[in-house]
């Protein structure tokens, strides 16, 4: 109990990282299934279409959450195994502090909706859907930590075959085939996209792509992510460490499509048509929000994971006699590279929709209507998060070696070794 307890408190950013993941994938969760348990003929459709996009949503950031904390963790567990220990009472340490902070963070944030509930009701009400009155009741709480606590475990066992295995990278030839998988695949739905006959069905395939290029689009980061070559170290981090940077960027690609990509073409569609108009952002919050809010919070709590390798690089910064602030500009450039990649995406994509929608409605390819406006906010909002996350984990990082026992003497080595 003793060894479970300090090694959850040595790992305590990787765990705040997943319960507060938790903690809105619950409530989303929450929101789905009290929809379900209402009695109503259009609630239990609505509820199901969001329960099980949410569940993807879920399922996918808890998977890479576990998977990336297991990996940074592992020597820790080998250190056991060296000991001892053997490897089933391993395995089922590992297990039983997943089940301990999933459960936790779920039940606290299958509470946290109750608030949002009659703000969504009244929300669906006003887009002309009868919904009953909604509530989270014991057996919606139940639910709700069996989907997200069950998601949590099942991302856990697939990485524990893995820890007493030596960590191998991938063969180029390997990441060169799937590479020009992902590329064809993409370039073939996109040629496919500029071959539709309807616009209406345009609206269909652009909601098709913002599905397969986030799904596609960590065996395209080998090449996407080249340029940032230009930004240095931050850059190099960047290409390294792509299993830390395509959690980061998935979701705000995903995010980035369905809102800019497609909410452009629906509004250049809806402006060509006298008289139609859209739902309020209210539903769109409802309908959307559980499926995204899980991905957008699990790609910023991603930095979190990262504090082990984040405090080895002010450390190495450190060995090398760089100033003392200078792991400030890396973080940011890491920030701005990651950033950089997703907008660039979402742009290519926006611009191919936008110009499959002009050449329906005015028979002329023409690129106006883009949505700046949910561009430079979605993209700003990424940028800061990221920024502020990773600023706010080196910060804590520092402070902590700076005060524990041999501090001192630490600072007097890097310096003498600076010297020499």
């Amino acid at each position: 109990m003793i060894v479970w307890l300090k090694d959850l408190k040595s790992n305590w950013l990787s765990w705040l990282a997943i319960s507060i993941t938790m903690l809105v994938s619950s409530a989303s969760c929450s929101l789905a299934i009290s929809m379900i348990s209402a009695d109503g003929t259009d609630a239990i459709p609505l509820g199901g279409t969001i329960l099980g996009m949410s569940i993807c949503a879920i399922v996918l950031v808890t998977f890479s959450q576990m998977r990336l904390t297991i990996e940074e963790h592992q020597p820790i567990y080998q250190s056991w195994r060296m000991v001892g220990m053997p490897g089933w009472m391993i395995n089922l340490l590992i297990l039983g502090q997943v089940a301990v902070v999933s459960a936790t963070a779920s039940l606290i944030g299958a509470q946290l909706i109750r608030p949002a509930l009659n703000p969504a009701v009244e929300a669906l009400r006003g887009d002309g859907i009868p919904m009953p009155d909604l509530s989270v009741d014991a057996s919606v709480v139940m639910w709700v930590v069996l989907v997200c606590g069950g998601a949590a475990i099942a991302g856990a066992l697939l990485p524990l075959r893995q820890i007493f295995r030596p960590q191998t990278d991938s063969h180029p030839l390997w990441i060169t085939i799937r590479s020009a998988v992902a590329t064809v695949a993409i370039a073939g739905c996109s040629i496919g996209g500029a071959c539709i006959e309807k616009t209406e069905d345009v609206l269909a395939w652009a909601m098709g792509m913002s599905v397969l290029i986030p799904l596609l689009l960590p065996w395209l980061l080998p090449l996407l992510d080249q340029w940032t070559r230009v930004l240095g170290i931050a850059g190099a981090n960047v290409r390294v460490r792509r299993n830390f940077s395509s959690p980061h960027i998935v979701p705000w690609v995903l995010f980035g499509s369905l809102i800019i990509s497609v909410g452009s073409g629906l509004r250049l569609i809806k402006d060509a048509e006298p008289g139609s108009s859209m739902s309020a952002w209210q539903v769109f919050v409802v309908v959307l929000g559980p499926v995204l809010a899980p991905s957008i919070v699990g790609a910023v709590m991603t930095s979190l994971i990262m504090h082990a390798r984040i405090k080895r690089d002010i450390h190495g910064l450190r060995l090398a006699g760089a100033p003392s602030r200078s792991w400030i500009l890396i973080e940011i450039g890491e920030a701005f590279a990651l950033t950089g990649t997703a907008a660039v995406v979402v742009l290519v994509f926006t611009v191919l929709t936008v110009g499959i929608v002009n050449s329906h409605l005015t028979d002329s390819v023409s690129f106006h209507g883009i949505w700046w406006t949910a561009f430079a906010s979605t993209f700003a909002a990424m940028f800061l998060a990221l920024c502020s996350v990773k600023l706010s984990v080196a910060t804590i990082r520092t402070a902590v070696d700076d005060v524990l026992p041999g501090a001192c003497v630490r600072r007097r080595l890097t310096f003498s070794r600076t010297i020499e």
